[in-house]
């Protein structure tokens, strides 16, 4: 097995390399992002140092309710961090994402780690924390894209929306649509990355395994379970999310609330 070149404290600080030509185009451009810009190094910098120390702990001792804490914690921060990308959330969604994000990651795990990669011991910290990691990330990514495009399609479609409810069509059929537009969107990401996987794209779990000295086509095998489950995992939690919003938008006498739609955004 090869040898890791570990990156020492000092040359990992010449990083700031890359944010300084991030700011020099803010400011050139006047994107007026340089707060956001230093505030999301600091955080991202420190989050991952500390997450680092933590899940050496975790590797460490290997207990399953340590393991179980981090996912937990995962998907509370996935959920609210869904929630917070909306523009104008509606109270009680936060539910609705959790319900989404939570379910759709679980089914991808049970999946992945109990009929495809089939690891003896389900919370093996090292196969576990890092893949559920991404997968919750994607979910979340996924449903808060078909969110926001689901509320500005249905503001759109109001005409539309109106005829075929007069129709006697029931609201999730007149909804139908938006949904089948913000579905579209919410996939969009993860198809291209589909298309362009090898050429374009090397993933980052690939050239970690990679660059730790694992063999590439193992490499290859695990990233071509993440990209497909993360497909899955995207297209079923933004489903549920919108199916769980859907009762939000409408009566249930299939009246549209014209005062979430029009006056305020999700």
């Amino acid at each position: 097995m090869n040898t890791v070149v570990d990156i020492s404290w000092v040359r990992l600080g010449l990083g700031i390399l890359f944010i300084i030509i991030l700011l020099s185009i803010s400011l050139y451009e006047t994107l007026q992002l340089e707060k956001s810009i230093l505030t999301g190094t600091l955080r991202a910098s420190l989050q991952l140092i500390l997450v680092g120390y933590l899940i050496n702990v975790i590797f460490n001792h290997k207990e399953w309710y340590f393991v179980l804490l981090i996912l937990m914690i995962m998907l509370l921060v996935a959920s609210r961090t869904l929630i917070k990308r909306l523009k104008n959330p509606i109270r009680g969604t936060y539910v609705y994402a959790l319900v989404a994000v939570s379910l759709a990651s679980l089914l991808s795990l049970i999946l992945i780690f109990k009929v495809i990669i089939a690891i003896p011991v389900w919370y093996e910290p090292q196969y576990l924390i890092p893949i559920a990691g991404m997968i919750i990330a994607g979910g979340m990514n996924g449903a808060a894209l078909a969110g926001e495009r689901y509320r500005s399609e249905m503001e759109l479609r109001l005409p539309e929306m109106e005829m075929l409810l007069s129709l006697g069509y029931e609201s999730r059929k007149a909804s139908r649509r938006p949904r089948q537009q913000a579905l579209t969107a919410a996939l969009i990401p993860s198809l291209n990355n589909m298309m362009v996987m090898g050429i374009v794209h090397l993933p980052g779990m690939m050239t970690g395994q990679i660059v730790a000295g694992s063999n590439p086509v193992t490499a290859v095998k695990y990233q071509i379970v993440i990209v497909l489950s993360l497909a899955a995992t995207v297209s079923l939690a933004s489903w549920i999310f919108l199916s769980l919003l859907d009762k939000k938008f409408f009566t249930p006498n299939h009246q549209i609330r014209y005062e979430l739609i029009r006056t305020r955004r999700l």
